[in-house]
């Protein structure tokens, strides 16, 4: 019910001028934002949720695509797609990147990058789909031909990993699902639509969104298999994020940002308009990376705007997502009550 008065709060604006391409966070609550072309060929990394950035890695021109972190070790390893310099990898949060040239990729342009928690690195290019099982230093691959670009792997299997396929030309658009770690696919299991992106909820429960007019938000509650089409879009999305703590599904792309309640079934504007590719709930911010004459990087603290709202307060108690989220090693959980009075606090794993 707070909805609509807690989007006319203002977006706050970071990077102002850089047009930011991706964004992602790793296990240890650091944001990351990855740069378009050019000046922009950047890679910029917050400690404190997004209130200031650092520059800490200086490209030669190219887009960063995306980034990927696996779990092995402190920090563990870093992965980033760089568009035509090859896949940056950095074992110490981003302080040193190493390069694994495009030709580790038969020439062709990492354009997304996963990890498994056993330290599989998998990464995605126009021409398929590729395979690491030792940390960078060699690679097979698969779905050769096929445009791939955004690559998940399951939250509750690691077997199953899941590929996106975009094509201006139509060539094998869809949704791909491995069973196997990667090494082989399944046939496209949701034809016809630009894969452009792909999320996963922590009940498991997939989202894609397509890039593919009419724009339809997809569903798929058994690891993607069957897909359901909820709703379609305001316009081509390029980034899809979801708070779980809310059950909000929030897209970015031509025209904004935007939300959704009901799974996709409808979409309204959370008033940044723009030019938006990445989207990012952290915390109790959601993020939005834009390009083009409003290029920058915004945040929205979704938590602030709720507790702003006084219309919707619960007569007896007040309990607010906690932050950091996730955390390590420390969270802050605030509530508030009515009246003074002793209070059962019940935290589940």
């Amino acid at each position: 019910l707070f909805f609509s008065n807690a989007f006319s709060q203002n977006w706050t604006l970071k990077l102002d001028g850089r047009s930011v391409w991706s964004l992602a966070s790793d296990r240890f609550n650091n944001l990351y934002a990855g740069g378009l072309t050019g000046a922009n060929s950047r890679i910029w990394k917050s400690t404190n949720q997004g209130t200031t950035w650092d520059t800490i890695y200086i490209g030669t021109g190219a887009t960063m695509w995306g980034f990927g972190f696996d779990t092995i070790g402190t920090p563990g390893n870093m992965y980033v797609a760089n568009f035509s310099s090859g896949l940056l990898k950095s074992t110490n949060g981003g302080a040193n990147f190493t390069v694994i040239p495009v030709s580790a990729f038969l020439g062709k342009s990492p354009q997304g990058v996963a990890c498994s928690k056993s330290g599989n690195v998998f990464v995605t290019t126009s021409t398929g789909f590729f395979r690491s099982t030792n940390g960078g230093a060699s690679f097979d691959t698969s779905l050769t031909g096929l445009n791939c670009l955004p690559v998940l792997v399951d939250r509750t299997d690691q077997n199953l990993v899941y590929v996106g396929v975009t094509s201006a030309g139509g060539l094998g658009i869809g949704f791909y699902r491995s069973t196997d770690n990667g090494v082989t696919f399944s046939q496209n299991l949701n034809p016809g639509k630009n894969g452009y992106n792909i999320i996963q909820k922590p009940d498991g429960t997939l989202y894609m969104i397509s890039t593919t007019s009419p724009y339809n938000f997809d569903k798929s509650t058994n690891q993607g298999l069957t897909w359901t089409t909820m709703g379609n879009m305001p316009a081509a999305m390029r980034g899809v994020t979801y708070a779980s703590i809310y059950n909000i599904a929030f897209v970015g792309g031509n025209g904004g940002v935007y939300y959704s309640t009901n799974e996709g079934a409808t979409f309204n504007s959370m008033n940044l308009a723009g030019s938006i590719t990445p989207v990012l709930f952290s915390g109790s911010r959601i993020f939005a990376g834009a390009s083009g004459a409003a290029a920058g990087l915004y945040f929205y603290d979704y938590a602030t705007s709720i507790q702003t709202n006084n219309s919707n307060v619960p007569e007896d108690f007040i309990l607010y997502q906690n932050y950091p989220n996730p955390f390590n090693p420390a969270t802050k959980i605030v509530y508030e009550l009515k009246r003074a009075n002793f209070i059962s606090l019940i935290i589940y794993d």
